[in-house]
């Protein structure tokens, strides 16, 4: 018999509306798989340190008195610069060959080299700059060595040469060309151990003794008597331009330096806002890359104001010793002023949360909303928020204080070391389900 329109339009409308239905099932599963396998990116939560600190372009000012010999011959010295030496020592034998001041200049020249080699295989790891911050550093020096040399400053055109050198044999090594030096400072070891051989085999006529005890350092700069230790607090800023702090001429009987004071100290031109928070630091140290990869402890001797609100003269006060800080006069240099040791949160990573915390007042339970700052983590196939307690912000991170001294159930509230923390994964939130961290 067959179907009126009427019974053939309502098979119709129940094959339309399962059609549909289904649809709508498929669409739901398809938005239910992808929340159940969202792709996220993550970064495992380290423990670091980073400094707080300001860069300075500091005078390193030293207790020295001048080594002289007014005879002839030449000279060999006795000792490596930076050695410590006693009052009467010998720190330089003579000789009256006239072939050894050839060798000792190719002395010196591999000796300068090796320290610089032995200083960036100790700073290996620890390397912050980028290649393309080191060529800036470069192109800087190269530009400083054209104004040395037209204005005649060999002496400092020459300290900017070794940062020069100094600064591509890193580059060699941040951007991996050279993984290390160890088998060139071998070879120069042995160069300079062939050479000490030679010129130990030409006779000596005579010796030059220390007349006071310290450290003893081969070559002047001019500097020595630039500053006066007893007058340091009365540096001013504008006392410190390359205009008022000349070298001044050295005599030719002098053979080297004793450092002879246990402290030496630093002076810097500093801002008003800088000059507060050196005077507020709990400690200070300087961090000079030629001399040493660890920080250097100082102390803050004073800081020369015309008054509270202006720019300063900062002096610091240390006592570490090696032959570069024997050697150095005016170098870039970074005063910390505070560390902050935490977990690394990269900023893109982090969110606000309201959250709901109960707590009992008189006998009674209390609820409290409150906005917090943290993170989305990865646990399993899970992701759950975790609180954040920055200490400390950079451009582009922050440091979250390590959360250890509550019981393990408040603790797990918090970010830990080791925990992967989502740096890149849309619609986040407690309890979601994720395929996998890349």
């Amino acid at each position: 018999m067959a179907k009126t329109k009427a019974e053939k339009w309502q098979i119709l409308k129940k094959v339309i509306m399962a059609a549909v239905t289904l649809l709508i099932i498929l669409y739901v599963l398809y938005v239910i798989g992808r929340a159940g396998f969202t792709q996220i990116k993550t970064v495992g939560a380290a423990k670091t340190t980073v400094y707080e600190s300001i860069s300075v372009n500091g005078y390193v000012v030293r207790g020295e008195q001048y080594v002289e010999y007014k005879g002839n011959g030449v000279i060999s010295y006795a000792v490596s610069d930076g050695s410590k030496v006693s009052k009467g020592e010998a720190v330089a034998n003579i000789f009256s060959d006239a072939a050894l001041p050839g060798k000792q200049q190719q002395l010196a020249d591999l000796e300068s080299k090796l320290e610089a080699l032995r200083q960036l295989e100790k700073n290996i790891g620890t390397f912050s700059q980028t290649p393309d911050e080191i060529d800036r550093s470069v192109n800087s020096l190269l530009f400083q060595c054209n104004i040395d040399m037209a204005n005649g400053d060999t002496a400092h055109s020459d300290k900017n040469v070794r940062s020069i050198l100094y600064y591509i044999n890193e580059r060699q090594l941040v951007t991996g060309k050279v993984s290390s030096y160890e088998e060139k400072i071998g070879e120069l070891e042995k160069e300079i151990d062939s050479l000490n051989r030679s010129n130990a085999s030409i006779r000596k006529n005579e010796q030059v003794n220390a007349s006071y005890a310290g450290y003893f350092v081969s070559h002047t700069d001019g500097y020595e008597k630039s500053f006066s230790l007893n007058e340091l607090n009365k540096l001013m800023p504008g006392s410190l331009s390359s205009s008022k702090i000349q070298s001044k001429e050295v005599s030719k009987n002098v053979i080297g330096k004793i450092v002879d004071k246990v402290y030496w100290y630093i002076v810097c031109d500093v801002s008003a806002e800088d000059a507060i928070k050196l005077k507020n630091a709990y400690s200070l140290k300087v961090n000079i890359p030629v001399v040493s990869n660890q920080n250097i402890v100082v102390e803050l001797e004073s800081l020369n104001q015309e008054d509270k609100s202006s720019d300063a003269v900062a002096v610091l006060k240390g006592t570490y010793m090696n032959g570069q800080m024997a050697s150095i006069r005016n170098e870039n240099m970074s005063i910390i002023i505070d560390d902050y040791t935490g977990i690394y949160v990269p900023k893109q990573a982090v969110h606000e949360k309201t959250i709901t915390e109960t707590s009992e007042e008189s006998g009674k339970e209390v609820t409290v909303e409150k906005q917090v700052k943290g993170v989305y983590v990865q646990k399993g196939t899970e992701i759950v928020f975790r609180q954040i307690v920055p200490i400390y912000a950079g451009e582009d991170y922050v440091i979250s204080d390590i959360i250890s001294n509550l019981p393990d159930e408040q603790a797990k509230q918090y970010l830990q070391v080791y925990d992967k923390i989502v740096t890149e994964g849309g619609n986040l939130y407690d309890g979601k389900i994720v395929r996998r961290s890349s």
